[in-house]
């Protein structure tokens, strides 16, 4: 596969990143209710699921402005797919436990950290097609 990531894997990673208020994730009627029908709960799930090529750019911001992320991370990040684009890390880190998570990271040897990550990646495998 080329180094583009598709925009079901961005989805995946945005979905993981920016959660509801209650820190669940957003699901499809969530989102179709967020978005005052905008974005229906179908189109939702064939975006996860790969079946959108090509999403309109209406449908990436209403999505956007619902989740509460800048649209542009829907384009970020072109070089290394498997990184989270810098405004998404910032967001993320606004999260307690991850911020206490990192914590931890740093303090640990780099081969504890390869083998957390390895863990981590067990726990939460990369969106299909990686």
């Amino acid at each position: 596969m080329g180094g583009k990531e598709h925009v079901s894997e961005r989805f995946a990673r945005l979905l993981a990143l920016y959660r509801k208020p209650d820190g669940s994730e957003w699901g499809g009627q969530d989102l179709e209710n967020a978005t005052g029908g905008a974005v229906t709960r179908s189109y939702v799930a064939n975006l996860k699921k790969g079946r959108i090529e090509n999403p309109g750019l209406a449908k990436l911001e209403a999505i956007a402005g619902a989740m509460g992320f800048p649209p542009e991370l829907w384009f970020g990040g072109g070089g290394d797919a498997g990184r989270v684009p810098d405004g998404a890390l910032v967001a993320a880190l606004e999260d307690d436990t991850v911020a206490a998570i990192l914590e931890q990271v740093v303090m640990l040897s780099v081969r504890d950290r390869e083998l957390l990550l390895r863990m981590a990646r067990q726990i939460s495998p990369p969106p299909e097609g990686r």
